[in-house]
């Protein structure tokens, strides 16, 4: 209990955040790298570029690898940065390099209780509501438009696919993001 909540104070605080260095970023959608994936995350120079890094997905539970976006094309991200939280803290840097999209995740964040996510069909908040969401859930990072975010996840067989305004985004598997 005592770690989950030194999470949450890390996640919430920006502690550890030096100049130019920012833990959450409230201009740029931002992801977690799925923890139960096999597949390393590997940085690339340009898109279908040369390999400058690759990164391992990180063993302990309480660590994950977060990336703040600032475009997408066709299957790629570029990327402001990608972190290391919170454990074991590091920032890589790697400003306007390339990410592939699959295994990013991010997480619904339904911060109070009377509070109502939905999806979109497109990624304004006058689009049509396709899906209502209860409760935090991973959902997965497909593309980003501006800092709405195309997400996908399963309801049974069925696969639901929409727009996820930013204000319901979280990069923090555990716990609600800071909204100001």
């Amino acid at each position: 209990m005592k770690s989950y909540l030194l999470i949450l104070l890390f996640c919430s605080l920006n502690l550890f955040a030096q100049e130019g260095d920012k833990v959450h970023y409230r201009n740029l959608v931002e992801a977690y790298y799925n923890k139960d994936t096999k597949q390393p995350l590997y940085i690339y120079d340009n898109i279908n570029g040369n390999i400058v890094d690759t990164l391992s997905n990180i063993e302990a539970e309480t660590s994950w690898y977060k990336i703040a976006i600032i475009a997408n094309d066709y299957g790629w991200f570029k990327i402001k940065n990608i972190q290391r939280l919170p454990n074991a803290y590091k920032n890589y840097g790697y400003e306007n390099f390339w990410v592939k999209t699959s295994n990013f995740l991010i997480s619904v964040d339904v911060f109070e209780e009377n509070h109502i996510v939905y999806l979109y069909d497109g990624p304004t908040t006058e689009s049509n509501r396709i899906h209502k969401i209860e409760g935090i859930q991973p959902v997965h990072l497909i593309e980003t438009n501006d800092l709405w975010a195309m997400v996908s996840f399963k309801v049974g067989k069925k696969t639901v696919k929409g727009w996820l305004n930013y204000k319901d985004q979280c990069a923090c598997p555990w716990t609600t993001c800071p909204k100001n």
